[in-house]
């Protein structure tokens, strides 16, 4: 990944970071767009040595790398199209910005609609213990890791109310995964919380052939007096957040204990109200993720036209003078 310092910009960079200073022929804007093409990638990809596990960037080999450029005319010309046709994309991943974080408020409050009551409604308020029959803890254990085997499951794969195989892709032994489930094996709907780094983190199991790591607890709903639906969604929602924080310690990680989080208060209306709540919640969850892929398919072509743009014009496949590009952004609509 390449940045462009300007003038008017003071940084001090890490010794992870390679600091490249155009000679005096090179456009520095021209460069770093060739260092975002796959070309430019290629460059650093050939220079990079392994050791230990870890990618590192042969600063000799990399300075060494011949590369083809055209005149510094010609590289200003190139940086100035791309700026200025760039910039319009820009400003339409701003506006997806700006609509994808108003679907997410938009989300909250439904949420948070749902587990809102006025106090004529007497619905009883009660300790989680109360609506949880099994706590599975795999806090302050560790399992031995291989390259394959059964999903495991960390705090890093619980995100955005799923679990996420792919933010983290780390296995256990299938021979050893019965001794490593010795503190109780999961089941469909049991609910995933992440106790800390980062705290309040909730996913449903749909699929119990995964292996579950340190900082996760697993909450089976008593079912006679609340849904796992219900205790998902109340633990995703802005009060059962905030419950959460509010019962944390630490300073720099912020984590639950056992006996706290056992005594976070939920509401607990009739199984009948709670699945009426829920069925409204669902379809309208459901529109605003509708709305959210549509959201993200846009702005995966935006990114993909502007990395065709930027290769196009600095590997010269079009003459940028006669250039216009309006069809950057065909098809794309805000």
């Amino acid at each position: 990944m390449a940045v462009l310092f300007t003038d008017t910009v003071k940084a001090v960079c890490s010794n992870f970071c390679a600091h490249v200073k155009p000679s005096t022929d090179v456009e520095p804007r021209f460069l770093n767009y060739v260092f975002a093409t796959a070309y430019g990638q290629g460059l650093t990809q050939a220079a990079i040595k392994q050791t230990t596990g870890i990618q590192n960037l042969d600063t000799e080999a990399f300075f060494s790398s011949p590369w083809a450029y055209p005149p510094q005319r010609e590289q200003r010309r190139i940086a100035d199209f791309l700026d200025t046709e760039t910039s319009k994309l820009e400003v339409l991943d701003d506006r997806f910005n700006k609509l994808t974080g108003l679907l997410e408020e938009r989300k909250a409050a439904l949420i948070a609609a749902c587990f809102t009551y006025q106090a004529s409604d007497e619905v009883p308020v009660l300790p989680l213990r109360r609506a949880v029959k099994r706590w599975i803890d795999y806090r302050g254990a560790t399992p031995e890791k291989t390259e394959s085997g059964i999903p495991l499951v960390t705090a890093k794969n619980i995100r955005n109310g799923r679990i996420d195989l792919e933010a983290s892709r780390e296995f256990v032994a299938a021979e050893s995964y019965a001794d490593w489930m010795r503190r109780g094996l999961l089941e469909v709907n049991d609910v995933l919380l992440t106790t800390e780094a980062p705290l309040g983190q909730v996913a449903m199991v749909s699929d119990t052939f995964i292996a579950l790591a340190q900082r996760v607890i697993v909450l089976r709903a008593n079912q006679d007096v609340c849904s796992p639906q219900w205790l998902y969604w109340y633990l995703l929602s802005p009060q059962g957040q905030a419950e959460l924080q509010l019962r944390s310690t630490g300073s720099t990680a912020l984590g639950i204990k056992a006996d706290r989080l056992r005594g976070v208060p939920i509401p607990l209306p009739t199984l009948s109200e709670a699945t009426q709540r829920l069925g409204q919640l669902a379809d309208r969850v459901a529109q605003i993720g509708t709305l959210q892929r549509k959201l993200a398919a846009q702005r995966a072509l935006v990114a993909e036209r502007r990395q065709a743009l930027i290769t196009a014009a600095v590997t010269g496949q079009f003459d940028v003078t006669t250039a216009s590009g309006r069809n950057v952004t065909e098809g794309v609509s805000v």
